[in-house]
């Protein structure tokens, strides 16, 4: 059965900059590869042959970057441009003549484990219009929790809808779920899918399903985040990145002359290292210059971001 796949990808990744400013955040680098890499990886993983990436910010970068990565798994690539920002609703509806029934949305931003093959039977097994896969989390309260039943059944978001009268689980959503073209009237020309769209399907008696999904999630969204990604990594912790369990992960031919060691570092291809000292939990991008000593930074065409807490190894 043929399925396709929107990739969110216009974002401004605001809170990421000033590396957004040069890059849109589902093509920030993640080891030897952009972020979105390793969802082209899930959705491959789960049955996808076609990926259309909604873009808008720093559009034109998208297509070089992903299309060779799609086309190495497999994957059918195109974009689809919104001259302004769209919103989740809006970009599903921008692009459902382009779509399979059912098709996966999934945020181009983030590093997942999902069971996309389990949120695709429950979407089929419980008619629903809209799936979505959902992680528990103490905060959940707190963030805006998606409230489900045992039967996967969404009965509440953010506080709205009749009190549950069974147990639920209180839950955040991924990012990622599953979509029935048949909701096409409800979505919007702007906006988010979540307060628009679900919100109205719930509130009119129509199924919402939620998948609750026990696999690997991680926001990319602020430099503390992007980092410790880095270091968990490095750790040997995240299933996805376990080929990049070292002490540091240089790219080929990237050496620290003599009088420098390294420590927690990740150095991308054509990373010149210069001084002398300690280099300590430093991400560099491809092609810039690292100059120690340096703690605890990312280095990119930016040029330097510091954070004392960016990375923490015992």
């Amino acid at each position: 059965m043929t399925l396709h796949a929107l990739l969110l990808a216009a974002g401004l990744g605001t809170r990421l900059r000033p590396l957004t400013d040069h890059l849109p955040k589902p093509l920030v680098p993640l080891f030897d590869r952009p972020l979105a890499a390793y969802a082209l990886a899930e959705l491959k993983r789960a049955g996808v042959t076609h990926v259309v990436a909604n873009t808008h910010h720093l559009a034109a970068t998208v297509d070089p970057a992903l299309r060779p990565w799609a086309e190495r798994l497999g994957l059918t690539f195109d974009t689809r441009f919104e001259p302004q920002l769209l919103g989740t609703g809006g970009a599903l509806r921008n692009v459902l003549d382009a779509m399979t029934d059912p098709f996966i949305v999934y945020n181009g931003d983030v590093l997942a484990t999902p069971d996309l093959a389990g949120a695709l039977a429950l979407h089929r097994a419980s008619d629903a219009e809209l799936t979505m896969v959902l992680r528990e989390d103490p905060r959940a309260a707190r963030l805006g929790a998606i409230e489900v039943n045992a039967r996967g059944e969404v009965l509440r978001i953010l506080g709205e809808g009749e009190t549950p009268r069974e147990p639920v689980k209180s839950c955040l959503f991924t990012g990622i779920y599953v979509v029935s073209k048949r909701l096409s009237g409800l979505l919007p020309a702007e906006g988010c899918v979540v307060r628009h769209t679900v919100r109205r399907l719930l509130s009119s008696g129509r199924r919402v399903a939620g998948f609750v999904d026990p696999g690997l999630w991680h926001d990319l969204g602020t430099h503390a985040a992007y980092a410790e990604v880095h270091r968990a990594a490095l750790d040997g912790a995240l299933a996805p990145l376990r080929g990049y369990a070292a002490e540091n992960a240089l790219a080929a031919g990237v050496t620290a002359p003599a009088g420098v060691s390294l420590s927690g570092c990740v150095l991308g291809a054509g990373v010149r290292v210069e001084g002398a000292g300690a280099l300590r939990g430093v991400i560099a991008w491809p092609g810039v210059t690292v100059r120690a000593p340096l703690e605890n930074a990312i280095v990119g065409p930016f040029g330097v971001v510091l954070g004392e807490k960016m990375v923490e190894r015992a």
